[in-house]
């Protein structure tokens, strides 16, 4: 197996890319087999060097309309379908919107998402939102990116005038599992949004969401769906089951196979950044400098939607640690 590893390696480096039936050997790779396991893990760090680059790619989120979705994705805590107790709020006024922009840049973070919970925003919504990237705009250096329900072309376009450069939308997980998870809307209805955002040319960040019942196959499944869509981040969340949610009693994921299966997400996605994003605190711990060196060279910083998050600081210095170019400090803040 390990010469199979470099093998595919190898072609990988040549430009080729792998197939579904060389991915499913890689992702069902025993993780009681360590050194294979550790080979698998070296050959996706020599894969992203030399492919994706050693430029850690840093993003901050602001919750900017929490609770209150109709959407009934069963991980998720915000969906009005759900018993979770969080605290639920309309659309953020612009002046907070700038504010958590201009804390995430002070504290060396380039890069800030909106993110509302919504299917699709009001007329009147999005206008305000809209209005909070213009601000952001003119009042930070920040690169900015949208996740915002469910966008039209003329939205999207709205959206560009305003220095939006990349819109995150997860597929999730593959088409097979979706409806397992979601029944308010489907894959397809995910698919398109992002082929709106590519045809819209601006940069495309989805991902999913792993251990939430879900085959291995799915896994590798919903990176092949990706690489259709030639995505530039695939956010991988490993799910940290809320109480109240359909998921609240999912197993938790082995964190070796979480490692493993990033690994093997950089086979099928080499010039993907790889961004580890909610339940990586719980689920990975200690690991997380692996996951980093399996592949990982992004990261959510500075919490999630609901959930907090660790240190920046701290989260600065791991992926410093784990060979990665971070952003710098602006220098103002030094004083």
């Amino acid at each position: 197996m390990i010469q199979f590893i470099t093998e595919l390696k190898d072609k990988v480096l040549n430009g080729e890319r792998i197939t579904f039936e060389e991915a499913q050997k890689l992702i069902h790779i025993p993780i009681a087999e360590r050194e294979t396991i550790e080979h698998l893990i070296e050959s996706a760090h020599e894969l992203t060097e030399k492919i994706s680059g050693n430029d850690a790619d840093l993003c901050s989120l602001i919750n900017a309309k929490s609770g209150d979705c109709t959407e009934d994705c069963g991980f998720c805590a915000q969906s009005s379908h759900s018993q979770t107790g969080i605290d639920t709020y309309e659309l953020v006024d612009e002046a907070t919107i700038l504010a958590g922009g201009k804390a995430a840049e002070e504290r060396g973070v380039d890069r800030f998402c909106v993110v509302t919970a919504t299917g699709t925003l009001t007329d009147e919504q999005f206008e305000q939102v809209l209005s909070g990237f213009r601000m952001l705009r003119e009042k930070t250096n920040l690169k900015l990116e949208a996740s915002v329900g469910n966008l039209s072309k003329e939205r999207l376009l709205l959206l560009k005038e305003q220095g939006v450069t990349r819109i995150n939308h997860n597929l999730e997980t593959s088409p097979n599992y979706y409806p397992q998870i979601v029944t308010t809307h489907t894959f397809q209805d995910r698919f398109d949004t992002i082929q709106n955002v590519r045809d819209c040319g601006m940069e495309v960040c989805s991902g999913g969401i792993i251990g939430m019942g879900e085959s291995k196959e799915d896994r590798i499944q919903l990176a092949f769906e990706l690489a259709k869509l030639d995505v530039e981040v695939m956010p991988i969340n490993v799910l940290d089951p809320r109480p109240g949610t359909a998921l609240e009693k999912a197993e938790p994921l082995d964190p070796m196979e979480a490692i493993k299966t990033i690994a093997v997400f950089r086979f099928i996605l080499p010039k993907t950044c790889l961004k580890l994003g909610g339940g990586r605190e719980v689920n990975l711990g200690p690991y997380q400098r692996l996951a980093a060196r399996a592949g990982a060279n992004g990261l959510i910083v500075g919490g999630y939607l609901t959930t907090p998050g660790g240190s920046i600081e701290e989260d600065r210095r791991m992926m410093e640690e784990a060979g990665y170019n971070i952003p710098k400090i602006p220098e103002a803040t030094n004083n």
